[in-house]
């Protein structure tokens, strides 16, 4: 059966993660507290408490820069620059988004995210991701996070579709394992051309 729907990830897929070296390089410079929990929270944020309750709506995402602020002993000023610079339209995957939307007179398109209560008006107001996809599905607002199938059983009734024939990027191999448990196919974001190649297989794959 061939494939209706395709859902893209969004933080290490359609945006790029932090670099964690030039976030080492500024703790240094500014001198920044050691707080093992933000530290593991920025090496590895699907491993991290904090931003599970973040994603499932349980923490507001102030609560994330609040903490950062009070663990490293950062002034205000300095998060607001550092927010600033997370979200900056540099940290785009041009080179994706343009292969996103030349899927979408073929195919429906939709972000399924682990994210927050803001990201929204990021994806929309700031990134207009909206333009892209034809559907926006953030865990925060649905309570649930992958790799629970709940979530893509969400994703298949808000699209109108089925796991035979749905499609799922993420960089996040869990989520890849879940989605294919699930039915679905999917790919694992390692870098833009061979999650280009790998997705455009599937599609020209028709049985």
């Amino acid at each position: 059966m061939s494939i209706k729907t395709i859902f893209i990830d969004f933080g290490g897929v359609i945006v790029k993660t932090p670099n964690q070296n030039a976030i080492q390089r500024w703790k240094k410079i500014l001198g920044w507290q050691d707080s093992p929990e933000i530290d593991q929270m920025l090496a590895e944020p699907n491993e991290s408490p904090l931003i599970t309750e973040i994603c499932l709506g349980n923490l507001p995402e102030d609560a994330l820069w609040e903490k950062m602020a009070e663990d490293w002993g950062v002034r205000p000023v300095l998060i607001k620059k550092l927010k600033q610079r997370m979200r900056s339209k540099q940290n785009l995957n041009e080179a994706l988004l343009k292969f996103v939307a030349s899927l979408r007179s073929d195919y429906q398109t939709a972000i399924l995210s682990n994210a927050g209560d803001q990201t929204r008006q990021l994806m929309e107001a700031h990134y207009h991701l909206d333009n892209y996809v034809d559907e926006i599905i953030i865990s925060a607002e649905e309570g649930v996070i992958k790799p629970d199938p709940k979530i893509f059983e969400i994703a298949m009734q808000r699209l109108n579709t089925t796991p035979e024939r749905s499609l799922l990027l993420d960089d996040y191999e869990e989520n890849v394992l879940a989605a294919r448990e699930f039915g679905m196919q999917a790919v694992q974001f390692i870098d833009t051309q061979q999650a280009i190649h790998e997705v455009t297989d599937i599609l020209n794959h028709k049985e």
